[in-house]
């Protein structure tokens, strides 16, 4: 079996993201400097979130219009060590993660909040669990530190989001206890706040099968036939309940079911209701990666993101490059797939 090119995944994630948003929309840290001063909260993103960087920006939204003091960090500088550790290198897994946790305390934050659901898992399993590591933060995640801000009567739902709204969640594998936890955390935080959505009428969940875990992450790799299966079956009971909006949790969920939308069923993210919500101004578009899905031409991909990759200094050439070397198909492996 070859060595996974870690490098090549990496540079994948930073493509796809400069087709998507504006430079100056990206409002996070990817390149780790000493820090000039202390933060209460750091709003720990990840590195795949960057694959849908207008949830990476809506998130940042959120916790800017909440009045909150916190640095946003993001990308392969912070990243968890999951990815190393699934393929086999666990000194270097151990090594980015020790890195990572040395770079977040640097902030001097009282609180880490993941918005990733695999680092949130990866230091329950593997950071504090397998390897022992003591955190000097505490760690929450963003659906359970919106919700206890929602239920302090700390969130100014302002403007009406209409819809008649089905959660997508997950059950969470047999056997894994942190996965199993995460996904009942998930399904209820995400299902209080989008209750509390003005005009939104809540229908309740459709769960994928336990095989797939806390999010529609690797697991969506496996068998892909089946799991397009599973999510054609899901998408039929959600149309069943009589939803218009479908709403996703993790950034992989919305990644894998965006390109699912049609006209007369929406695929949302539960964070970017929540931005709409409360106000946020957006100088950037949503939900971008489900157009370029849906279009799938590399040609007509790089005429409708010029505006965001030549803000990124690439030349035409080199978008084209971009948009040309990735397969967009909506049912094409995740391994080539954005």
């Amino acid at each position: 079996m070859p060595a996974f090119d870690y490098t090549a995944y990496y540079q994948r994630v930073q493509d796809i993201k400069k087709l998507q948003i504006p430079a100056n929309a990206a409002r996070w840290t990817e390149r780790y400097e000493r820090p000039e001063r202390s933060y209460e909260i750091v709003l720990y993103l990840g590195c795949n979130i960057l694959r849908t960087p207008d949830i990476a920006a809506d998130v940042v939204a959120v916790f800017a219009a909440l009045g909150l003091d916190f640095i946003a960090v993001a990308g392969v500088q912070f990243c968890c060590g999951i990815t190393w550790d699934r393929f086999g290198d666990v000194a270097k897994g151990q090594n980015v993660s020790d890195n990572t946790v040395e770079r977040l305390a640097s902030y001097g934050s009282r609180l880490v909040v993941h918005w990733c659901p695999s680092c949130d898992v990866h230091f329950s399993d593997v950071v504090t669990g397998r390897d022992a590591k003591a955190l000097p933060f505490e760690v929450t995640n963003a659906p359970a530190f919106l919700s206890d801000l929602n239920q302090r009567g700390l969130i100014p739902w302002r403007n009406p989001t209409p819809g008649r709204m089905v959660l997508h969640s997950h059950r969470g594998r047999e056997g894994h206890e942190t996965g199993q936890r995460r996904a009942r955390a998930d399904r209820e935080n995400v299902g209080n706040l989008l209750q509390q959505l003005p005009g939104v009428q809540f229908l309740g969940a459709v769960d994928s099968p336990p095989e797939y875990d806390y999010d529609c992450g690797p697991g969506s790799l496996r068998e892909r036939s089946r799991w397009l299966e599973t999510r054609a079956e899901l998408l039929a009971e959600t149309r069943r309940l009589g939803a218009d909006t479908l709403v996703t949790v993790s950034h992989a969920c919305q990644r894998e079911w965006c390109d699912a939308a049609d006209s007369t069923l929406a695929v949302r993210n539960y964070i970017s209701l929540v931005a709409e919500s409360i106000g946020c101004a957006r100088p950037y578009e949503t939900n971008t990666l489900r157009q370029l899905k849906q279009i799938a031409d590399p040609q007509t991909i790089v005429e409708r993101t010029r505006a965001n990759w030549s803000s990124h200094d690439l030349s035409e050439e080199e978008a084209t490059e971009i948009a040309r070397r990735y397969d967009w198909a909506r049912t094409a492996p995740r391994s080539v797939a954005p």
